[in-house]
């Protein structure tokens, strides 16, 4: 009679307690499994649903004992089935979740490896893969899951997130849609969507769903940074910063939310109150980390007595374009120290002859000189905030890197039977994210610039571009000239040297820009408008040898190449003109 009891309080229990879980009231639903499991310890049904509840909770000793329950009622439970898959499917999320991602995958492909149309495993797997970074995987998993149980809008919020990661953008906005169609009610589903669209360039359609996120979530602090990102992005830096503003009032230690206010207030021009932010920004944010150092940090004291040392940080354009700043530094201190990444080492020992220059050596790990040789220390990106406050701080040098004059004579004999003007070409950076290719054109489209008789073009691309190059040859039935010797990619002193005896270097927003810039080559720089790096204006203030030439976010690059084209003929005229 006892155990007939027990059997009918534990079936109550059960219910109740499943009644919890699917309403979300996990602190019920523990404490009933938890009365259930006092009654028949044993039960895998028991011990599966207390780890599941545990498993969704982010503290890290619920996570283990979740674990050791699931564990446990697999045991119990024995080989896979219909009807315990779905207790193996939740111990390889609970893995997942304590990121043991190896067993998690194991036990997941043994579950989808028994039952392949268990769409949860698969689900379960697509977030495994995502995890790990395995994104072409992880679309694979997810795609199986959608195509198994349609119905889901799970699957498809999750699948538009791991799309949008592998630049699948239009793919991703249909996942979103489907997930928002099928009731998924979470305001990140519209977060992650207006970001895409903000990404396809669609400013619009993004800035009305973020809206919705904020009629939904008013405190949401990503919801107002991505407004705020968006309105930057179509110049309305007033009502951008507001909500920047509220962004970092609600989640004030978040490094990521104050570089986004950062890049906007720069991105509008207003330079002495963003370098706050700017700063801040190192903290382990977009611009990386503070490197543990002996030496005081550099704050924009006078150091006329003592050794600063600056180290790179960032990509290899921003490299460039904070050596604009370093003879000044090397001018206004007892020695100046750089650290630059190993490939430019040489053109900055020639460029800064003044200064001990180096590939770096120190990292955020701490590792350094057993001597330092310098007092005070800087990354690259901190030098312009002491330095240039404002944009009339920035001078009219037309150049400050220079080219190694025996490369650039042995160019200047190699090219010496090529009609000028010779025009250097980049079409995109290496580096090409879903956000980024927003900035980049494709060289099919470059016809206006190719059709302009009497010009010679050259390869400054320095990725795998041969099979480009030769369709637009065979496209626009023009030569560019391409040589396999010049390693493109890493040796900026061949580089260098062959962009002195170019007449013009179109290139967009990359490290071939702002090389050429930097060297005092002409350049046409082609971008979106509103880029940080213009400082609110029409120019770039780092590099008086750059001409920019712009879009709005959204617009074709139509005009933008048309520009371009332009420069090209007016340098044929005016060379055509000397000559006679």
């Amino acid at each position: 009679m006892t155990s007939r009891l027990r059997k009918a309080d534990l079936g109550e229990l059960l219910d109740r307690a499943v009644e919890h879980h699917r309403a979300g009231t996990l602190d019920d639903a523990e404490r009933l499994y938890r009365e259930a499991q006092a009654i028949a310890p044993d039960n895998p049904d028991v011990l599966q649903r207390l780890g599941t509840v545990l498993s969704a909770r982010g503290d890290e000793a619920e996570r283990e004992e979740a674990l050791a329950l699931l564990e446990r009622a697999a045991e119990l439970s024995g080989q896979i089935t219909a009807d315990t898959a779905g207790l193996h499917s939740n111990l390889g999320n609970a893995l997942r979740r304590a990121e043991r991602h190896d067993d998690a995958e194991r036990v997941l492909l043994d579950v989808v490896g028994t039952l392949p149309d268990y769409w949860e495993a698969w689900h379960n797997l697509g977030h495994v893969y995502k995890d790990l970074k395995r994104d072409d995987e992880a679309a694979g998993a997810l795609r199986r899951a959608t195509a198994l149980e349609p119905t889901v809008a799970a699957n498809f919020a999750v699948l538009g997130d791991v799309l949008t990661r592998l630049g699948r953008l239009n793919a991703a906005v249909s996942a979103f849609r489907r997930a928002l169609d099928l009731g998924y009610a979470q305001y990140d589903v519209l977060n992650y969507l207006a970001v895409v669209h903000r990404q396809l360039g669609e400013l619009d359609e993004s800035e009305r769903l973020l809206r919705q996120v904020l009629e939904i979530v008013p405190d949401s602090p990503i919801g107002n940074t991505n407004l705020a990102v968006v309105l930057a992005q179509t110049g309305r830096f007033a009502e951008s910063r507001e909500y920047h503003d509220r962004a970092v009032e609600l989640d004030p230690d978040n490094i990521t939310l104050v570089a986004n206010r950062a890049y906007g207030r720069i991105a509008g021009g207003d330079i002495p109150s963003a370098w706050a932010d700017w700063e801040h920004s190192m903290a382990n944010g977009p611009r990386g980390t503070e490197r543990i150092l002996p030496g005081r940090r550099w704050r924009g004291e006078d150091v006329s007595a003592e050794r600063v040392m600056v180290y790179r940080e960032q990509g290899i354009g921003d490299e460039f374009l904070f050596a604009s700043c370093y003879g000044d530094v090397a001018r206004s201190c007892a020695h100046l120290v750089i650290e630059c990444e190993p490939r430019v080492a040489t053109l900055f020992t020639r460029s800064f002859p003044d200064a001990t220059v180096r590939p770096q050596t120190v990292d955020a790990r701490g590792e350094h000189l057993p001597e330092p040789d310098f007092d005070v220390v800087v990354p690259a990106g901190s030098v312009p905030v002491f330095r240039r406050a404002t944009v009339t701080d920035f001078p009219d040098q037309r150049s400050y890197l220079v080219a190694d004059p025996v490369r650039v004579a042995t160019w200047r004999e190699r090219l010496s039977s090529m009609p000028h003007p010779r025009v250097g070409i980049s079409w995109r950076s290496k580096v090409t994210t879903a956000e980024r290719r927003l900035e980049y054109t494709r060289l099919a489209e470059w016809g206006a610039i190719f059709g302009v008789p009497g010009a010679s073009f050259f390869n400054l691309q320095y990725d795998e571009c041969e099979r480009e190059l030769a369709d637009a040859e065979r496209r626009f039935d023009v030569p560019i000239h391409h040589w396999l010797s010049v390693d493109y990619m890493n040796d900026f002193e061949d580089v260098a040297a062959l962009m002195m005896n170019l007449d013009l270097v179109i290139a967009p927003r990359n490290a071939v820009a702002m090389l050429a810039g930097a060297l005092g080559v002409p350049t046409v720089m082609m971008g979106n408008r509103w880029d940080w790096s213009d400082l609110g204006t029409d120019t770039c203030p780092w590099l008086p040898a750059v001409e920019l030439v712009y879009r709005e976010l959204g617009q074709e690059w139509d005009a933008v190449l048309a520009t371009a084209a332009g420069r090209v003929t007016a340098l044929t005229a005016e060379r055509h003109t000397t000559e006679r």
